[in-house]
């Protein structure tokens, strides 16, 4: 009798495990596709959002024309979880185009998809290192083929004050922990030669780990205002966003 009791236990144990892991993995198969999959195209009406919202800017054939504009002006602060722009990189194709806002905080930027800058970082335009993070897996990233990045490629940061050209320096692996990728000029702890702006990207890799950072290093080296229309290889991307 008491083995038999010791067995109905042993099965009701089991089929609870069984069901507890069945409940794991439809809970993962939400977060990592469905979830995934809502959060990227909520992400992607961000972006269609504020480029609406900037293209109220009547474009002027004179401008259009022009291919110097001077200094790019340095982008006025915003708060945390506010918009400072949309980012384009065509190595990854026009779905990957995602918002940047204000700070790093999850629930603020990173879990919705976006990028978030690094608030003690300079701004877009500013001497200095403008450093954002973003997801690599999860949360409707746009991010999550990062290693196709190559040095030479080009970057491009729409915001309300016009587009903002960089072009990849160079890419390299560092630890988490390795927060020197923030500095003025990343990885000496100086300050950036005068009118040098950088623009850093940290995410996680492996795609799906914890285990390093890459970070992607690209120079701010031209700039066009709204009235002026996009660079050429950028109005076709954002067509398709």
């Amino acid at each position: 009798m008491s083995s038999r009791k010791n067995l109905s236990i042993l099965n009701v144990v089991g089929e609870l495990l069984i069901t507890a892991g069945v409940l794991v993995l439809l809970f993962l198969s939400w977060q990592l596709w469905v979830n995934n999959a809502v959060m990227a195209a909520s992400a992607q009406r961000a972006v269609t959002q504020d480029s609406t919202a900037w293209a109220n800017v009547a474009l002027d054939p004179k401008m259009a024309a022009a291919t110097d504009f001077g200094p790019p002006p340095v982008l006025s602060p915003v708060t945390e979880g506010q918009t400072i722009g949309n980012l384009y990189v065509p190595r990854l194709g026009a779905d990957s185009t995602r918002r940047v806002a204000e700070s790093v905080t999850p629930t603020a930027t990173l879990n919705r998809g976006f990028y978030g800058h690094y608030s003690q970082t300079a701004w877009p335009g500013e001497t200095g290192n403008f450093a954002v993070a973003v997801h690599r897996s999860g949360w409707g990233t746009g991010f999550k083929q990062a290693q196709l990045i190559r040095t030479g490629d080009r970057m491009y940061l729409e915001t309300p004050q016009g587009y903002y050209g960089y072009t990849v320096r160079n890419i390299e692996y560092v630890k988490p922990t390795s927060v020197d990728v923030l500095d003025a000029l990343p990885g000496h702890g100086a300050n950036a030669p005068e009118g040098q702006s950088v623009m850093t990207i940290t995410t996680c890799s492996p795609q799906d780990g914890n285990a390093e950072r890459i970070a992607i290093y690209a120079v701010l080296d031209s700039w066009r205002p709204l009235s002026a229309g996009p660079f050429t290889d950028l109005a076709p991307l954002m067509k398709k966003s």
